[in-house]
């Protein structure tokens, strides 16, 4: 690392260690960590935020995926990070913890994870809540159940969304949100099982919503769960700014996801889409030299995530729209991708734009895609690109 990258490295990590960090200030940090992306020290930052969903879509699944490839490496850092993970979904794996002091031993920290690092476990914990005064809550034996505790003890939660109304992901209008519910992906079931989930939404360090106390009957297949919802009929619960739902099921497995809340409403006409094009980037985002590079051929042994830059005529008013992109796979028709996200528009704003993708080479299948896009209700635009 040179001086110049160092100076920056060490600006960027301070930043990044501060408390109370808003969601911008965070997605300010992942842009200036990605343009070090070269720095080989960056890469367990990355992959936390990513981890987290800081400043970026949450990858939990794809970021510990990631992080088992550097096994072999010896990388204490990387290593340490992928059991610190593992402790932040489940705190009662004993492996984990195990290996975990192991490299904190070797110099691994809690930096890159933060307040949720296990490291840093007890405190936190102590500040929650008493384990014991919840344990008489799951101890049941004449029944049955605790067969079905302990096999629910091994459900994985791979990810969350929220949805409202016909809106679903983790950026949100306020008022187009009347009752907000998290939708929870796991790991599909095996066997059936019966689980008791707790969920509570808090505004930083505060809590905003009252405790959520749900139970399910998991039948083999079942790869998701919704909880209740939160927020009232006047549309006026949620204020601008990054609320997080946190999940707990049956007292074993935390998991914690953030959503963002804009003041506003989403403009369901929208700006007039005049053109689309398409270049190839990273998974952690755009490279600024990828950026005007476009293409409608793509490498698949390189290929991780294909952008989709909509140009538009400049709106003239600050507004907020959803941009659909759906993509099909040619060869055998199947859906890759149907889904929006939203784009906050200022009136100067020509161009926009949003990816899919994967987050390591060579997941790609090879052949001819059919893409099309639209913004609001407007005329969509449709397009082809192949992989090879």
């Amino acid at each position: 690392m040179n001086i110049f990258d160092q100076y920056l490295f060490d600006e960027i990590v301070e930043s990044y260690i501060q408390p109370d960090l808003t969601f911008e200030d965070y997605e300010e940090i992942y842009q200036r960590f990605l343009n070090l992306e070269h720095i080989p020290e960056v890469k367990p930052y990355l992959l936390s935020m990513r981890f987290l969903g800081l400043g970026t879509e949450a990858e939990p699944e794809e970021v510990l995926s990631e992080l088992r490839t550097h096994f072999d490496s010896g990388n204490v850092n990387l290593c340490g990070l992928y059991y610190d993970m593992i402790l932040y979904k489940n705190r009662n794996d004993k492996e984990a913890a195990e290996k975990l002091s192991e490299f904190e031993n070797e110099g691994y920290s809690d930096n890159y994870l933060k307040e949720h690092s296990h490291l840093n476990y007890e405190e936190v914990r102590d500040d929650e809540y008493d384990e014991e005064d919840d344990q008489d809550e799951y101890d049941y034996d004449d029944d049955g159940y605790k067969d079905d505790y302990e096999l629910a003890e091994r459900i994985k939660i791979k990810s969350m969304e929220f949805e409202c109304r016909g809106f679903s992901g983790l950026y949100f209008t306020n008022r187009d949100v009347d009752y907000l519910n998290a939708k929870v992906y796991i790991e599909s079931v095996k066997k059936p099982c019966h689980i008791k989930v707790r969920s509570q939404i808090f505004d930083g360090d505060y809590t905003f919503s009252k405790i959520f106390n749900n139970e399910y009957d998991l039948k083999p297949g079942d790869a998701w769960f919704r909880t209740t919802g939160w927020g009232n009929t006047n549309y006026n619960c949620y204020s601008d700014g990054v609320y997080k739902w946190v999940v707990e099921i049956n007292g074993t497995q935390t998991y914690g996801q953030e959503f963002r809340m804009y003041n506003g409403k989403v403009d369901k006409t929208g700006p007039i889409l005049t053109g689309v094009k398409l270049f190839a980037s990273k998974a952690t985002g755009a490279l600024k030299a990828d950026q005007e590079n476009y293409k409608t051929n793509f490498d698949g042994r390189t290929l991780e995530h294909i952008y989709f830059k909509t140009f538009i005529e400049a709106p003239g008013s600050h507004m907020y729209v959803q941009v659909f992109v759906k993509v099909i796979y040619m060869e055998d028709d199947s859906v890759l991708y149907n889904n929006y996200c939203l784009q906050d528009l200022d009136k100067d704003t020509i161009a926009c734009w949003n990816s899919i993708g994967y987050s390591s080479p060579g997941c790609w299948k090879k052949g001819l895609y059919k893409y099309t896009v639209r913004i609001g209700n407007s005329r969509s635009y449709e397009g082809n690109f192949t992989v090879y």
